[in-house]
């Protein structure tokens, strides 16, 4: 059975985690490269022919090309991305004319020999063959924003060496609904709000300072805004903002894309939230040439992404990169977002998403049980009838034995010691009968407190002594409350006791109020 149920949560899982496409291009139908950057093509023919299919791109086209596709995604935590790329004429594997595919910070590169595979199009020659490859990618992601780069460093024209593209595809598992960030569709997510986002267009930089003096501006790269970048951040320099008006939050999470220009070894970049040091990123890549703005540039992205405890209303941020290198390189950020942990409704301080995790309210409203109430007070019931009787008949042949019946209880829930009781706010009417056996020598103290709200306390004590021809006490009484609200009570049970006590708010504090009580003491 156990075998069977593990089996069937696999499928279920399996089922629940399905890819789903969000974006096709250059397949069937679908040739418009609306969404698409380019730089450095070699004709205003951008669609080709290559055997039985079309291309974006393609002979005579494409060469030392950059193609860009930069798109936001919906809420998603893993990406698929995929495309057959097509290699056309006399690429030199000794010359290392490789294509060069970034998929955000993940790169892929392959260089091709001039003997391969077939001619399909092209310069139908000897030393001209062609070749197809799916490049394909499946990776842990989250941001908001995926771009996906496509070059060659070729050194010939188009009619030499060629290439293109068809069968574009983006794929991604969807965050849980209700969801606008994940890491997974695992933990909880829907605590989580999108806060702000930068350096996605040019006027995302305002309030931006390099060395708290200078105004950051933005470069370009590939055709992506970068806050910086080449020639306008350095090594060793700062660039710090402070966000205001937050939300009431515990948490918060950044996602952004750095940029690297020029040769970084042995290098750091920082991270501080409020002078905090969250990331200290130790920096060793590799770097490509790329086309920067008609410029080659060397360049390296890496994502990255953290997380820490945050509950104040504004958040300075500060990014920093340290070198002792005499080099002279630059760097810069792009695709900032910034997300928090929101307490729940009308709370003001949490440290944690749940209702019950709260431990301030916004004004005007209290913490009852751990949940944001409205009401400035949740009063105690009041009593409208009382009913105290002895009688003859025996309740049982114990004689500590106390009998407890209500029409909101019901009495296969209760235990002896504390329970726990919840009536909803449209229950006004609380009846309760307490039946308590005693014998010669014992009396039944009852102490009944009831408050009448807008009036003074009042407090009624009856004190009963047992007697033999009446050895039996009932207690009979409807507490009453025309406050909409629910009403929490601890009953606390045990042979020779009972007491009620109601959890009520007064003067914006919870209180213990002790409702009615009965106890059999002995002379």
């Amino acid at each position: 059975m156990f075998f069977f149920l593990f089996l069937l949560r696999i499928v279920l899982l399996n089922a629940e985690n399905n890819f789903e496409i969000i974006y096709t291009a250059f397949s069937e139908d679908n040739f418009d490269k609306e969404g698409w950057h380019l730089q450095n093509s070699y004709s205003t023919t951008l669609f080709r022919k290559c055997g039985n299919e079309t291309v974006f791109g393609g002979f005579s086209a494409f060469s030392n090309t950059l193609i860009t596709y930069n798109s936001s995604l919906p809420p998603h935590y893993q990406i698929y991305a995929s495309f057959l790329f097509w290699k056309i004429d006399s690429w030199n594997k000794e010359e290392k004319e490789c294509v060069l595919i970034y998929f955000d910070d993940k790169l892929k590169k392959e260089c091709f020999s001039v003997e391969q595979d077939y001619q399909l199009c092209g310069t139908f020659s000897e030393a001209d063959f062609d070749k197809k490859v799916i490049f394909d990618i499946q990776m842990i992601h989250s941001s908001k924003n995926i771009f996906i780069i496509i070059t060659s460093n070729l050194n010939q024209g188009a009619e030499n060496e060629s290439w293109g593209i068809n069968n574009f595809k983006i794929e991604i598992l969807k965050c849980p609904k209700g969801c606008v960030y994940c890491q997974d569709d695992i933990m909880l997510c829907d605590f989580w709000i999108h806060v702000k986002s930068f350096w996605q267009t040019p006027s995302e930089f305002d309030g931006w300072k390099i060395d708290d003096t200078k105004t950051l501006s933005p470069s370009v790269c590939a055709g992506l805004n970068i806050a910086g970048g080449y020639p306008n951040l350095k090594v060793n320099q700062t660039i710090e903002n402070t966000i205001f008006n937050l939300s009431s939050h515990f948490n918060v999470q950044v996602e952004f894309k750095l940029w690297l220009f020029g040769i970084w070894k042995d290098d750091q970049f920082i991270l501080k939230l409020d002078d905090y040091e969250l990331l200290n990123e130790h920096i060793n890549q590799s770097a490509h040439l790329i086309n920067c703005g008609g410029i080659q540039q060397n360049v390296t992205l890496i994502n990255l992404r953290a997380q820490m405890n945050h509950s104040q209303s504004s958040m300075k941020i500060t990014f920093k990169t340290q070198s002792n290198s005499t080099l002279i390189k630059y760097w810069g950020i792009n695709a900032f977002d910034l997300y928090i942990g929101k307490c729940s409704i009308n709370c003001e301080q949490c440290y944690g998403p749940g209702y019950k995790e709260c431990t301030a309210c916004i004004q005007d409203w209290v913490i009852f049980k751990g949940e944001c109430i409205y009401y400035n007070k949740i009063p105690p019931l009041t009593c409208n009838h009382i009913s105290i009787v002895q009688q003859l008949q025996n309740i049982s042949n114990n004689i500590h034995q106390i009998q407890l019946k209500s029409d909101q209880i019901g009495q296969e829930t209760l235990k002896l010691g504390e329970n726990e009781i919840e009536f909803d706010l449209n229950m006004s009417i609380f009846n309760l009968e307490i039946q308590a056996q005693c014998q010669k020598n014992i009396y039944i103290y009852n102490s009944i407190q009831i408050y009448i709200r807008c009036y003074n306390q009042q407090q009624y004590i009856f004190t009963f002594s047992c007697q033999e021809n009446l050895p039996t006490i009932i207690l009979k009484t409807n507490l009453h409350q025309k406050f909409e609200q629910t009403k929490q009570f601890l009953l606390n049970l045990n042979k020779t006791s009972v007491e009620l006590y109601q959890l009520v708010i007064m003067e914006y504090q919870q209180t213990q109020l002790l409702i009615l009580s009965l106890n059999l003491i002995w002379i």
